[in-house]
């Protein structure tokens, strides 16, 4: 009896023993970190897995705070967590911190808890899951949505999704802001046609009928008009797709172009100026052929009116001489009135402008018109334009006309040369005594000592068929506000030509 209670304790204690083992195969090499940690936060045990992760070896973690493995900013919470589950023992709880690899590194881990009594105190187990892939993930995905919604308030551009099977709409924040509605309204295809211009109402619900029967793609435009008779316009442009069961749906945006109607609205405006600007000093270039034209008849009717007056004095008067100069003298009249009445036909005369100028925002904005040239000549550009220059007096059109026939003579001068040649460069600097200097530098061919010379003169021109009035009306316009323009060579190509306006008078 005795040797087979032996037997059996024997076999007891190597079941034990072979358990236990099994248990420390399992914690040591369970692809999970483990901590037991006392009510103190000592780590009075963890496995092999858990030490690597860590950077450690075993021995270096246990008897140690447990603190000391988490981020210091991370350390008060854990503490919290760890006195809530001291203060209620067998229940689970979990968190998600930060952890210190022994390099320094970071780590996130999702902890799950509980603590447990033992004969000599409590003692909480820990089992810890390495999620920092998911949190990177996380991070980058918020990154991503921030970097996509600046974007879109950047860019005036909300995105939307429409279902046509449920109806359902998703609008973006930016798309919201376009409508002006508060987002925690729910979007639908009615409240989006409230906001619709009354004019463009009809149009639009007809469009969206269509394309989801037809299920296509659209990209129209169209206006807004805001509670406060604000009017928008915006343009759509969406896509058909089919989600994973093959329903239909729209994936679209929605841009906010109101500020790019009204600019391309100002620059139509803008080269309507500056055409009628060229037609005006066209002919104030033009005024040595007029008044040659005009000076002929005129002077032909002074004559024959000085001579209808002696013939009128004379005994007797010779009438028949009187009228044929009288006849003559309605003729010339009538010629000289067809001169003036080709000029009135060409441009309706105006007084000159004096208004106060912002010459770098003049520069500018003759920049923006011109950039699709530039662009297509293949020329880069640069500027530099001057910080605190004063304000010039004059007509902002006029001025504006010289520079961008500077600008085109420029990009002309260049379509010869190779493409690493093709630069353009225009810079404002303070001008002495008081003044604005603006200067537009090219590196074409240049112009030789006898052009510089020439360049300026009516009619003359480089350029084959060209009428020879640009530079000339340039340089009438700039004298015309008191200033100075003239060419020098760009060495080792090119030409630069500059013009001064004085500045604004003080009051």
């Amino acid at each position: 009896m005795a040797d087979g209670t032996g037997e059996s304790s024997s076999r007891t204690e190597a079941a034990l023993r072979d358990s236990e083992a099994l248990w420390r195969e399992v914690f040591e090499h369970n692809p999970v970190m483990y901590f037991m940690v006392d009510a103190n936060g000592v780590v009075q045990s963890v496995n092999g897995f858990g030490a690597a992760q860590l950077g450690y070896e075993v021995d270096e973690l246990i008897g140690q705070p447990v603190l000391g493995v988490f981020l210091e900013a991370d350390r008060p919470f854990v503490k919290r967590k760890m006195t809530l589950c001291l203060d209620d023992p067998g229940r689970s709880r979990n968190w998600e911190v930060r952890k210190v690899r022994k390099d320094g590194s970071l780590l996130w881990v999702r902890e799950n808890a509980k603590a447990v009594k033992r004969a000599d105190g409590f003692l909480v187990l820990i089992a810890c899951e390495d999620i920092t892939e998911r949190k990177d993930a996380e991070d980058a995905l918020r990154q991503s949505e921030m970097y996509l919604a600046e974007a879109q308030r950047i860019s005036h551009t909300g995105s939307f999704g429409w279902r046509i099977a449920t109806g359902e709409i998703v609008w973006s924040a930016e798309t919201y802001r376009i409508f002006e509605y508060d987002p925690s309204l729910e979007p639908t295809l009615e409240i989006a046609l409230e906001r619709t211009h009354p004019d463009d109402r009809a149009f639009v619900r007809q469009l969206l009928e269509r394309v989801a029967r037809q299920q296509a793609n659209w990209d129209v435009e169209h206006r807004l008009m805001m509670p406060d008779g604000r009017i928008k316009d915006v343009r759509a442009v969406a896509h058909a797709v089919r989600d994973g069961v093959g329903n239909l749906e729209f994936i679209g945006a929605v841009m906010d172009v109101t500020a790019s109607h009204r600019a391309a609205q100002d620059l139509s405006r803008a080269r309507a100026e500056l055409a009628h600007v060229a037609r005006v000093t066209t002919l104030g270039e033009m005024t040595a052929a007029i008044a040659h034209e005009v000076n002929q008849p005129i002077a032909a009717m002074v004559t024959d009116a000085q001579a209808s007056l002696n013939w009128l004095r004379r005994e007797p008067v010779e009438l028949g001489e009187v009228r044929q100069a009288l006849d003559r003298i309605v003729t010339n009249g009538n010629r000289a009135a067809n001169v003036i009445g080709g000029i009135r036909d060409l441009v309706k005369k105006a007084p000159p402008r004096k208004d106060a100028i912002d010459m770098n925002q003049a520069v500018s904005e003759m920049i923006a018109l011109t950039r699709a040239e530039i662009s297509g000549s293949g020329v880069s550009l640069e500027t530099a334009l001057a910080s605190d220059l004063p304000m010039v007096e004059g007509d902002r059109i006029q001025l504006q006309q010289i520079l961008l026939n500077l600008i085109v003579n420029a990009l002309q001068a260049m379509s010869a040369v190779p493409q690493e040649r093709r630069k353009l460069r225009i810079t404002t600097a303070h001008a002495e005594p008081a003044g604005v200097l603006v200067s537009v530098q090219d590196f074409g061919p240049g112009l030789s000592t006898e052009l510089i010379e020439r360049v300026f003169a009516p009619f003359y021109s480089t350029k084959p068929g060209g009428l020879g009035m640009g530079l000339s009306i340039c340089r009438s316009i700039v004298e015309a506000h008191e200033g100075r323009l003239w060419v020098t060579a760009n060495e080792p190509y090119g030409a630069v030509f500059h013009f001064t306006v004085p500045a604004n008078p003080p009051l």
